[in-house]
């Protein structure tokens, strides 16, 4: 129960984290957000974003290239929590 209980955990981060990451690369190229698989993305990681609004800048400017920072923040922190969590279960197994 406790292997099945990490690996849901583990795919769900990933998941989660596949969107944040296609977020900062739409955002990275200026994605048009009236394509419908792009709005799909924005909206479904605006929930996840949501909480990190303006802890940092919202974005900066690197040659050209406007870098969304909120997104950024909430996968570095996401990246962690899922390390943690996984931890935690590892340490509960008996294996």
């Amino acid at each position: 129960m406790l292997r099945f209980l990490t690996r849901l955990i583990y795919t769900a981060t990933m998941i989660i984290e596949a969107d944040l990451i296609a977020r900062i690369v739409l955002s990275i190229i200026n994605a048009n957000t009236q394509n419908q698989f792009v709005y799909w993305v924005f909206k479904s990681t605006d929930v996840i974003i949501t909480p990190f609004n303006g802890i940092v800048a919202n974005s900066i400017e690197i040659n050209g290239l406007t870098i969304s920072l909120t997104p950024v923040v909430a996968l570095v922190f996401c990246i962690i929590a899922s390390f943690i969590f996984s931890e935690l279960l590892k340490s509960f197994s008996r294996e």
